[in-house]
């Protein structure tokens, strides 16, 4: 299972409608989430100004990220959606581990550019 943040900006009609009508989304949109097997342990609006979105979910893999949020996309209520996994520390230290093992494999263009 991996850690996802995902971040959106609604689109005015989007905030028309829930001033007409006030939603708890989070409610809302768990039955998605129960699609896809995804735990949701964050639901927030936040005041960035290039997002008001901001949910941190875990999920079994990149491509069922990818399909739930083309379907939140799709829906026009976003100017602008988008995902990135996240790693906890003691991940990316593994990845840090498996990258130190393997990096006297890769030669770069200023080694070799060094070499005439």
């Amino acid at each position: 299972m991996g850690k996802y943040i995902l971040l959106g900006k609604t689109t005015s009609e989007n905030t028309a409608a829930m001033l007409n009508k006030p939603q708890d989304r989070r409610k809302i949109v768990q039955p998605l989430i129960d699609a896809f097997n995804v735990e949701m342990s964050e639901f927030l609006w936040i005041t960035h100004p290039d997002y008001n979105f901001l949910a941190v979910i875990t999920g079994k893999n990149d491509n069922d990220i990818q399909s739930a949020c083309n379907i939140l996309y799709s829906s026009g209520a976003w100017n602008s959606f988008s995902w990135f996994r996240a790693f906890e520390s003691t991940e990316m230290k593994e990845i840090f581990e498996d990258s130190s093992k393997k990096m006297a494999n890769y030669i770069s263009s200023i080694q070799v550019a060094e070499k005439k």
